[in-house]
């Protein structure tokens, strides 16, 4: 990528990533979450949710500096996605990313608690709310490299919001009469997802797991609720292998997710 496209965000002059998507571009401050592979199939999943052909209202809570968000735009073009950032730097590098892109009119940064959220987001009931809250709860995980950034903490641990803050704000906002509720989560923790989603009427729907190949226990868990229907259908769907196994080599489905044009709908 070009250095004529680099911004400078708080004296980090930062030279843009292509996305492979959609011709968008990505900047990534040294001091944030970075994009990851959690990162790309919570945008493609929660993407699987939308209805394509009609207005949508999408909501991000915990959206970093904006890759997820920009990403689920690119699959879904009849989308408009609010994006919730408590940390201010990542917040200003989202806000970059999305005038970099020319998605002003398409994506909205925020930068707030998600347990304060601006009336304007109070405001909306969306269709799909996603989001990859910490991962863990502050009793697993280590915490004592002290290299690692406060955004970084913030995302990976839950002393700014624990799971169920998170879930409870994701209930609020998602529509009623059918909305749905999606996220990515640590395997060890769909449990406590479940139970949470039952005490905020989010009924499960689907389920997924992520596993680098065939041989391996599962890395990452995808989870859809809907809210509004609590008769509605649970699917575990088919695992998802990343490569194949002894290969780095993608998977056929790995590799439609990656590199196809969106066309999975799982609703």
């Amino acid at each position: 990528m070009s250095d004529s496209l680099a911004v400078n965000i708080d004296g980090e002059l930062i030279v843009p990533e292509s996305l492979g998507r959609d011709g968008l571009m990505l900047l990534q401050h040294k001091d944030c979450y970075k994009l990851d592979t959690a990162s790309v199939l919570l945008a493609w999943f929660a993407a699987s949710f939308v209805r394509m052909g009609k207005p949508c209202e999408m909501l991000e809570l915990g959206s970093g500096t904006g890759g997820v968000s920009l990403l689920a735009s690119a699959r879904c073009k009849n989308a408009h996605v609010d994006g919730v950032e408590l940390v201010e730097l990542a917040y200003k590098v989202f806000c970059e990313n999305i005038k970099l892109n020319g998605l002003s009119d398409r994506i909205t940064a925020y930068n707030c608690d998600l347990r304060d959220l601006p009336v304007s987001v109070k405001n909306k009931a969306y269709d799909v709310v996603f989001m990859n809250p910490p991962f863990y709860d502050g009793t697993k995980g280590s915490v004592t490299d002290a290299a690692k950034s406060e955004h970084e903490k913030t995302a990976r641990f839950a002393d700014c919001g624990a799971l169920e803050d998170f879930v409870r704000v994701q209930s609020l906002r998602t529509r009623t009469s059918g909305g749905y509720a999606v996220m990515c989560i640590s395997p060890d923790r769909v449990p406590e997802v479940f139970s949470l989603y039952a005490k905020y009427k989010i009924t499960p729907v689907r389920l997924l797991t992520v596993h680098a190949n065939a041989g391996k226990d599962a890395f990452l868990a995808l989870i859809a609720g809907k809210k509004g229907a609590p008769n509605a259908e649970f699917k575990a769907l088919t695992p998802l292998f990343i490569n194949e196994e002894g290969s780095s080599a993608l998977t056929a489905r790995a590799a439609h997710i990656y590199e196809e044009e969106h066309s999975d709908c799982f609703i």
